[in-house]
């Protein structure tokens, strides 16, 4: 492998949190062929731990060329060069690599022990004592620090061996130090609860590469958390029947219609697991404790929150300045609008439901201006209210919609690179009225994290829409809290003028109301059905986006194919391939694969994981802007350019086509909805109505009516909750009912 080899002569850059490093350092050997040196220093860049100044090292990797910055080398290893001379050495040990060590010390040593005083010294530290004027005190640092340098790089080497990433080489290493490989050799099923981005499959490679067996009972015990977290992610329930459990495990468990476990054994490690609080265990349920305890804290704090005292404003003086503003602006709210208005201010804690076009944001408007109104003598209080959503683009329409400021929940709660929030109940967030938007995305998890972390003293106003699907992630938070009938509720029904002249909020109350006649074929200003059989919906996705495009649509900025599987002729994976081929082809040439992937440049592509240390979540959407050679490309996510090694491709995929759950928070001008009868296990009537519902100008609905229609009739249940119990088995804690507008009129 290529290398450049010098010595470490500054630092240009290092991040505390993730280590990535940006080095000036002298060369003094490479076998870079190509390379021509206009200077004897290079720019080096890569993941590493703190480097010592005036050190030799030998970083493998390869040469770029950065438009701002000149030549570079991105380095994914390194190794130190350990220059026994008898100058090197004394600059070594006087580096700082032990504080109080200077050059006169590190002189006295190296004159006693000779060339090969940094080996005597760590096989026997005590042999320091034969150096004159040696501080006794520093003996066991010098010891340690030599130790730790060479352990750390070891480790780094031997985490490559399982072709991770530098990067999260780097960040395993941050969480065991010197203890990484003793620690994964013992277990390395940790790694999955340790380190975020290890999952079960990556951790079970290590594992039995380093000789872990089939029906070990630490894997048994991996496997049987994996699948509670599949099942949880794959369908939202955050419990599943045990026998249930049993029944998938033993099948998982099974190697060439062999298995060596037996089904005592798996029900004893099911109990050691419940033992050691990993998962609870009730009624027949068996879920991961750390659902458990989200659902139980969530319940225990909305019911909390909701126990205080309504009496920070009245009804009248709300009333009064609703009144107030009308005026003073011009605007008339309807009944309804004023009653989540005042329902919003009066109370702790408020949830406002409605579907498309009901007036929500409106609402939302109003809530800010007259708590505005309400709060005049508060300089700071635009400081104090605070407006999120589960997505940055849920955000962002949030901010284009009301002119306040608006970010992800993730950020407003401070999350950071190692997967840490800023905010929790003993950091809560400094805001009067914290506004949550499209709740119904909000997983258990993220909930749970949100309602710890606001004050006492705020109010919590939530808005959704519990028609749409419920969270990508396991648990169905809105659906719960509305459920349980403890909380205010405001539910919107009227469809206002700007909206009721729209065929496709029209047709997702049609969808929602289980009325679907065959005008759903008609031809409409925004939206149109093109009835095809399956074989043909492809190449038909084709024809309607030549045709879109040629009308000024933007491929990239403006539609999305929306579809609810993966695999099949009419799969996100197919569609997405041959999108690519179709309207991206002329950059076949600048292209980059890993595995069964391959990545044009300009590419429309989804991040699937969140990168919080690059300012990127789950769902953003972003376009490939740059391939820099066979294993780097670069990212544009509106804006913000992300680099992305080869080994970090799996956090990448093509987006011309997306699921509808991916979709959630987001709106197109141009939706196209291929409805087909592959799909039949998927078709549901949230799914078809929130798909639906993402369309901002155009839906063109292509396919089977028949699939459609049995979508739409079809039986939907809710998930299967431990937070739907906790809330309803509080029932007796409810307090006052809910005030409404017509008490005070």
């Amino acid at each position: 492998m290529n290398y450049v080899e010098g010595i470490l002569k500054s630092y240009l850059f290092f991040n505390e949190t993730n280590a990535y490093s940006v080095l000036k350092i002298e060369i003094t050997d490479t076998n870079e062929k190509d390379l021509v040196f206009y200077e004897p220093t290079i720019i080096i860049c890569g993941f590493f731990p703190k480097l010592e100044q005036g050190s030799k090292y030998r970083f493998y990797g390869k040469i770029k060329s950065h438009p701002k910055y000149g030549t570079q080398y991105d380095a994914e290893r390194y190794e130190r060069i350990m220059d026994n001379t008898y100058d090197g050495l004394i600059d070594y040990l006087s580096s700082g690599i032990i504080k109080g060590i200077g050059p006169k010390t590190a002189k006295r040593i190296i004159d006693t022990l000779g060339l090969d005083a940094l080996e005597k010294i760590a096989n026997n530290p005590d042999i320091l004592d034969t150096v004159s004027k040696f501080p006794k005190l520093k003996k066991p640092d010098i010891h340690a620090a030599i130790l730790e340098n060479r352990k750390m790089e070891s480790t780094l080497i031997w985490l490559y061996g399982f072709q991770i990433s530098p990067k999260m080489s780097m960040r395993i290493f941050q969480r065991y130090g010197i203890d990484t490989i003793d620690v994964i050799k013992q277990n390395p099923y940790v790694l999955i609860d340790d380190v975020e981005g290890i999952a079960f499959k990556r951790a079970d490679e290590i594992g039995l590469k380093v000789g872990f067996s089939y029906d070990s009972p630490l894997r048994i015990s991996a496997v049987l958390i994996y699948l509670l977290n599949e099942y949880a992610n794959k369908y939202g329930d955050t419990y599943l029947e045990k026998d249930k459990l049993m029944e998938y495990t033993y099948q998982f468990l099974r190697i060439d219609d062999q298995i060596a476990v037996d089904v005592p054994q798996i029900e004893n490690i099911i109990q050691t697991l419940i033992n050691q609080k990993k998962i609870a265990y009730i009624d027949d349920k068996i879920g991961l404790m750390t659902f458990f305890n989200a659902e139980k804290k969530i319940a225990e704090r909305l019911i909390d929150i909701n126990s205080r005292k309504r009496d920070e404003y009245s009804p009248s003086l709300v009333e009064n300045t609703i009144s107030e503003f009308e005026t003073i602006h011009g605007i008339i709210y309807t009944q309804n609008q004023r009653e989540a208005i005042l329902q919003a201010l009066i109370n702790p804690l408020t949830i406002i439901t409605g579907g498309p076009g009901t007036g929500k944001t409106t609402i939302v408007k109003g809530i800010i201006n007259v708590f505005i109104s309400l709060n005049q003598g508060d300089r700071l209080i635009h400081e104090k209210i605070k407006l999120a959503a589960p997505t940055g683009k849920a955000a962002k329409r949030l901010f284009e919609a009301t002119e306040c400021n608006a970010t992800t929940i993730h950020r407003l709660l401070g999350y950071d690179y190692l997967g840490h929030y800023t905010f929790d109940q003993n950091n809560p967030i400094d805001a009067k009225l914290v506004i949550i938007d499209e709740a119904s995305m909000l997983d258990v998890g993220l909930a749970n994290q949100l309602f710890q972390s606001v004050s006492s003293k705020t109010k919590i106003v939530i808005v959704g829409d519990d028609n749409q699907l419920p969270s990508v992630g396991p648990g169905q938070v809105l659906t719960d809290i509305l459920e349980c009938k403890l909380f205010p509720v405001v539910r919107l029904y009227k469809i206002h003028r700007q909206a009721s002249d729209s065929s496709i909020i029209q047709l997702a109350y049609d969808i929602l109301n289980q009325q679907l006649s065959e005008n759903v074929l008609g031809y409409y200003h925004d939206r149109s059905y093109i009835r095809s059989h399956e074989e043909q919906v492809p190449s038909k996705i084709i024809q309607i986006l030549q045709e879109a495009i040629e009308h000024g649509y933007d491929l990239w900025e403006d539609i999305e194919v929306l579809i609810p599987m993966y695999k099949g002729e009419c799969g996100i994976d197919n569609i997405n391939k041959l999108l690519q081929e179709t309207f991206n082809k002329n950059n076949e040439m600048q292209s980059i694969s890993y595995g069964l992937k391959t990545f044009y440049y300009h590419d429309k592509v989804m991040q699937l994981v969140n990168q919080p240390e690059d300012g990127i979540m789950n769902g953003d959407l972003g376009i490939i802007s740059g391939i820099l050679d066979e294993r780097e490309m670069l990212v544009d996510f509106s804006g913000n350019v992300v680099k992305y090694n080869i080994k970090d491709f799996d956090n990448l995929t093509l987006a011309y086509a997306i699921s509808i759950h991916k979709s959630q928070g987001s709106e197109f001008k141009m939706v196209i909805l291929p409805i087909v009868r592959s799909y039949s296990m998927m078709l549901k009537r949230k799914l078809l109505y929130t798909a639906v519902t993402r369309a901002k100008e155009k839906l063109i609905l292509i396919g089977e009516f028949g699939a459609l229609k049995r979508g739409i009739l079809g039986i939907e249940s809710n998930r299967k909750t431990f937070l739907n119990q906790f809330l309803n088995g509080e029932n007796q804690a409810s307090n006052e009912k809910p005030l409404t507008i017509e008490d005070f009129l």
